[in-house]
């Protein structure tokens, strides 16, 4: 049987819904940018009176910076794969199918390394966390509010295995006779042990804790490393952690697949109509070529 003349390729639901879901995600992407400027207007105001390309260096690096360009990388991404579904651009959805492609590519190299190379792997990010989140601590209150997040949640002092004495490392922390800061050798309150009766935190607690033993210093603050309490509080909560991950990746295929898809059809659809309208022009040429034999 001939198929109809208003016949489409292109399936409505791989349509519809690769749409749906980048329509979902670029509104995230916009809200990830609202809130990541928010943060660096106000980084940027905390920085006044610092050289252009110091203000410049800490707001790129600083955790409203990093929201604003994962926003945007969010962003521009659903937007190829959302226009692109909805007007079956070609060159959209090839911009969305391999930027999804090198996600899933970078992620799984990331996994293979972590596998094969665990020490080194946690070496170097406790290395650049280490750097960015120690060192630039008084430096913008994003990352400090958000160190004292993570030291808070799980109950921990500093990034890497030297634990609460990685905050010898900051200039207002650091142990050195010549340091003139009133909070020398001490840790944030952060790193505070807080006892069930206590209503208020207090803001002096870590003081002169780097110069205590490990022992005497654990009775008042914690001194384990951040990056070791994450990595036991994702192994207590293995299942939960596989299943997020597993979901994440098989939702990034799928959404691959569905773009791979898609660009099939619309393929074929412009194929069947190159074709339509080449018979459509080669019979228009023969009734001409016919009517001027019969004028003839």
């Amino acid at each position: 049987m001939a198929r109809r003349r208003d016949y489409s390729y292109i399936s409505p639901c791989i349509k519809w819904t690769l749409f749906f879901f980048n329509f979902i995600f670029w509104l995230f992407g916009m809200l990830i940018i609202a809130i990541g400027l928010y943060g660096v207007v106000f980084t940027a105001q905390d920085l006044h009176g610092l050289k252009s390309v110091q203000v410049a260096y800490i707001v790129i690096t600083d955790l409203s910076g990093v929201m604003v360009a994962l926003g945007s990388i969010i962003f521009i991404v659903s937007f190829a794969g959302c226009v692109g579904a909805l007007r079956e651009n070609l060159c959209l959805l090839k911009l969305y199918f391999w930027c999804l492609t090198i996600f899933l590519i970078a992620e799984l190299l990331f996994a293979i390394a972590c596998i094969i190379f665990p020490w080194k792997s946690r070496e170097i990010i406790e290395s650049v966390l280490s750097k960015r989140l120690i060192k630039d601590y008084r430096e913008s209150q994003n990352t400090q509010n958000f160190v004292d997040f993570l030291q808070k949640e799980f109950q921990c002092c500093g990034i890497t295995a030297d634990g609460y004495l990685d905050w010898n490392s900051n200039e207002y922390f650091n142990c050195s006779e010549s340091s003139p800061s009133a909070e020398k050798c001490g840790v944030p309150p952060s790193c505070c042990i807080k006892n069930k009766n206590m209503t208020h935190m207090d803001i002096m607690c870590g003081y002169g804790m780097q110069s205590k033993k490990p022992h005497e210093a654990s009775e008042i603050i914690h001194t384990g490393s951040c990056v070791t309490s994450i990595i036991q509080f994702l192994e207590s909560n293995l299942y939960w952690a596989a299943g997020v991950i597993f979901g994440i990746t098989l939702f990034q295929m799928y959404v691959t697949h569905q773009a791979r898809s898609l660009m099939d059809q619309i393929s074929l659809q412009r194929s069947r109509w190159y074709r339509t309208s080449g018979e459509q022009l080669g019979t228009h040429q023969c009734l001409m070529n016919k009517a001027s034999i019969y004028y003839q």
